[in-house]
C-alpha cells in the first residue's frame, strides 16, 4: 500500500487517542490542562484534532497519562507525522475542511440531492455555480474544486462511488451546452475503474435521500475509522460515532439499491444530454 503523509487525519487520530488515554488515567480536561500548563479549551481543541500537537507536547501528555513505552513512542511518531506535508494537500484550505479530509481519504461514498458531486464537475459547470461570487472567491473555489478532481486520475487514485439525484443534473444552473458537457464528462469518468456513478431517477418518488446529501470517507488502515460528513445551512457535521457511520452506510446502501445501475445511469445521461441539445 502507498505511503501516506496525512496531517488532517493524523491530528484526528492523535487527538482521539490522547483523549482516551486521559480518560483512562482518570483526569479531567481541567486537571490535565493544569498539569500540562495549557488551557482547558486548548487541550479540548487538540483532542478534537482542531489544533496541532507538537511532538514535545504529545510526549508530555503520554508521560502524564502513564502510557506504556511502546505506546508513548507511537504517539510521538504520530505527532511528527501530523506535521509533515501531504502530497495531495490543497493550498488555501483549512486542515479540518472537507477538501483536506477528502485529500487524505482512500475512498468516498457520496450522495448528492441538489448538486453534481464536486469530484465530477467540469470547470465550466463550477464557474457557473459561483458566478455570483466575487472574482477572488470564485477563483479560489474553482482552484480547490479542480485540484480535488485530479485525485480521480492520480497514480494512486481516490475511489469514488457517487449516487446523484437526477434533478441535480437538469437544474438550469448553467447554459444548456455547459450542462450537456457536464453530463458527457460524468459518462467519461464512469469508465475509470475507480469511479462508480449511479443516478436516482426523478420519478422514483419518496426515497431515503430526500433528507439531504452526505458523504462517507474511508482512510488508510493504520489511521482512523470512517468519517461521515454532512453539510447544512449553518456549517457542517463531522460524524465519527460507529452508530452514526452505520446509519449513513445503511442509507447509502438503500439508495444504491434504488438507483439505476451504472450502465443504465450512463444511458439516462445520454438521453438527458440529447434532450438539452435538441
Amino acid at each position: 500500500m502507498a505511503y501516506y503523509s496525512v496531517p488532517a487525519i493524523r491530528r484526528l487520530q492523535l487527538g482521539r487517542e490522547l483523549k482516551a488515554w486521559r480518560e483512562k488515567a482518570g483526569l479531567t480536561l481541567e486537571q490535565a490542562g493544569g498539569d500540562l500548563d495549557i488551557s482547558k479549551s486548548t487541550l479540548s481543541r487538540m483532542e478534537k484534532g482542531q489544533g496541532a500537537i507538537h511532538p514535545l507536547h504529545a510526549r508530555a501528555m503520554a508521560e502524564l497519562y502513564r502510557l506504556p513505552e511502546d505506546d508513548l513512542v507511537r504517539v510521538v511518531d504520530i505527532a511528527r507525522e501530523a506535521k509533515r506535508p501531504n502530497q495531495n494537500r490543497i493550498e488555501g484550505v483549512s486542515v479540518n475542511s472537507y477538501p483536506a479530509l477528502e485529500a487524505e481519504a482512500v475512498s468516498v461514498r457520496n450522495f448528492e440531492l441538489a448538486w453534481v458531486p464536486g469530484l465530477l464537475q467540469t470547470e465550466s459547470f463550477t464557474r457557473a455555480l459561483y458566478a455570483d461570487s466575487g472574482t477572488r472567491e470564485r477563483n479560489h473555489k474553482l482552484h480547490v474544486r479542480m485540484r480535488r478532481c485530479q485525485r480521480l486520475r492520480a497514480e494512486d487514485p481516490l475511489k469514488l462511488h457517487a449516487i446523484v439525484d437526477e434533478t441535480a443534473l437538469v437544474r438550469r444552473v448553467a447554459e444548456p451546452h455547459v450542462l450537456v458537457a457536464q453530463m458527457l464528462h460524468i459518462i467519461e469518468l464512469s469508465e475509470l475503474d475507480n469511479v462508480r456513478v449511479q443516478l436516482l431517477p426523478a420519478d422514483i418518488g419518496v426515497h431515503p435521500g430526500l433528507r439531504g446529501a452526505f458523504s462517507l470517507l474511508r482512510f488508510p488502515e493504520d489511521t482512523i475509522g470512517d468519517l461521515g460528513y454532512v453539510d447544512h445551512a449553518a456549517g457542517n457535521l463531522q460524524l465519527v460515532k460507529p452508530t452514526q457511520i452505520s446509519q449513513l452506510a445503511r442509507r447509502f446502501s438503500a439508495l444504491a439499491k434504488l438507483a439505476l445501475s451504472e450502465k443504465e445511469s450512463c444511458e439516462l445521461l445520454l438521453r438527458l444530454a440529447d434532450r438539452l441539445s435538441a
